[in-house]
């Protein structure tokens, strides 16, 4: 859908949309597949692919993503 560009721990790195809820992030040490899931209070909560939990670098990641969007 996108390719745009965030800042995380100073580094600023590649993010593409592959749809609405799901992108594919470029960090210096590999890549990784975030999914945004909502909750049903209407919460984005990130989570890497096949992942049960969203993790405190997941989060960062995906309101990084929020601010772009």
């Amino acid at each position: 859908m996108g390719v745009f560009h965030i800042s995380i721990a100073g580094s600023n790195v590649k993010v593409e949309q592959e749809s609405e809820n799901s992108f594919i992030v470029e960090l210096p040490g590999g890549t990784l597949f975030l999914i945004r899931k909502q909750d049903n209070e209407g919460a984005s909560h990130w989570f890497e692919e096949g992942a049960d939990n969203e993790t405190g670098f997941t989060k960062e990641l995906g309101i990084a993503i929020e601010n772009e969007l």
